[in-house]
């Protein structure tokens, strides 16, 4: 690969901070490995400028739109529908693939983008012979329900059409997303198991002026849109009378209601050595120095914690998705973690029982796995293979001299 690319990676962003971190991490792993590449990152996260700027990796911030608790979607725009919404990221995505062209296109678990808002973009990308690729997380959702979903969208079609690749981030062994949908032999013949994404080289320390208590179990809710239970199972626990002996770091993060964040605020300033934060755009810092974690088991935290094999108790989101929940329990299986469902950990006892014996598993030696965590290795292995080949292409098509 000797000439300049451009890859576009797309993640529609309505619910917590999935699809940019996992865009993210991706984009920084490819400009890391090849000095020639640059990136645009499509989100409608609204959170590109808290994240540290890289200047072949730029960021196309659409209009954005919220997913509700029951799995609809409304615009998160004041004054505009869900179909304006949809509208005007539709054509913002259409003239970012018509003016600036490339080589590679991933969409984050979306085929044909949210609401079909992919569909301008991806007749410009056909038309200039774009590579398509459709990136899928280890677990998207239980599988009658997915192929329901994927039915009402028409998704069958464009997996059948529309992209060359299927790179499914995980492991075989540890889950195949696409099983039970009845696809065709056709689109699973696409399909790549890349293993999970982590990134290694995040190996900063905490600084003193963060002001974080040593050895101390991390509570994180990704996004925090979600995150409340969580919160309030680990703020009970500590407030019931049951000694737990560590102090704890409660990551709220930037989608926090407000009003609930200062309230969980409030209530740690009563119990000792809690400390409160609202969002850090590199958590993977504060887990690869907590002793132990407690989360729900979202892929991100999911991929930063097994990696690095710290004591986890995830206690899962089973609606509006049983994503969390599959996962969690397939990761308990294989003995990388415990869990604890959310009726049980809603008892201050029972969660405080489950957080004593995380507490007591970080004593112990680690124990051996062999979670593969190497997707962005992989990752950028293949998307140099896609570039030579491409190269090779153009060089076969060019007229002689």
């Amino acid at each position: 690969m000797n000439q300049a690319a451009h890859l576009i990676l797309y993640g529609h962003d309505t619910f917590g901070l999935g699809h940019i971190r996992r865009n993210r991490k991706i984009a920084s792993a490819l400009v890391d490995c090849y000095r020639d590449i640059r990136v645009t990152i499509i989100t409608g996260s609204g959170l590109s400028g808290e994240y540290a700027s890289h200047p072949r990796i730029d960021y196309v911030e659409i209009p954005p739109v919220e997913k509700l608790p029951d799995g609809r979607y409304k615009s998160g725009e004041g004054g505009l529908s869900y179909a304006e919404t949809i509208a005007a990221r539709t054509q913002a995505i259409g003239a970012l693939a018509q003016s600036q062209p490339a080589d590679i296109f991933i969409a984050d678990k979306e085929p044909l983008g949210l609401g079909g808002e992919l569909s301008v973009a991806i007749k410009h990308f056909k038309a200039s012979g774009t590579t398509m690729v459709l990136g899928l997380r280890d677990v998207l959702d239980e599988a009658t329900q997915l192929k329901k979903e994927w039915h009402k969208k028409g998704y069958f079609g464009a997996l059948d059409n529309l992209y060359d690749q299927i790179w499914i981030y995980g492991s075989e062994q540890f889950y195949r997303p696409l099983e039970g949908l009845g696809l065709s032999e056709q689109v699973l013949e696409k399909c790549q198991y890349t293993g999970f994404l982590y990134q290694p080289n995040l190996e900063f320390e905490l600084t003193p002026a963060m002001g974080l208590p040593k050895d101390y179990l991390l509570v994180t809710t990704g996004g925090g849109g979600d995150g409340d239970p969580l919160m309030d199972a680990v703020l009970n626990a500590y407030e019931n009378g049951s000694e737990i002996p560590c102090p704890s770091v409660l990551l709220l993060g930037p989608y926090s209601d407000s009003a609930y964040a200062e309230q969980v605020r409030q209530r740690a300033a009563g119990i000792d050595g809690i400390h409160v934060i609202g969002f850090d755009s590199e958590p993977e810092v504060l887990i690869r120095n907590a002793r132990a974690v407690i989360g729900m088991c979202g892929y991100n935290t999911f991929c930063e914690v097994i990696a690095r094999n710290k004591p986890v108790l995830f206690v899962p989101r089973q609606m509006p998705r049983m994503e969390q929940f599959i996962r969690a329990n397939r990761a308990k299986e294989l003995g990388y973690c415990d869990v604890i469902l959310s009726a049980d950990a809603a008892n201050p006892d029972a969660m405080a029982h489950a957080i004593r014996q995380l507490i007591d598993s970080s004593n112990l030696p680690p124990a051996k796995h062999d979670f593969d965590a190497a997707g962005l290795e992989y990752i950028c292995g293949q998307v140099g293979s896609i570039l030579d080949e491409r190269q090779q292409e153009t060089l076969k098509v060019e007229p002689a001299l």
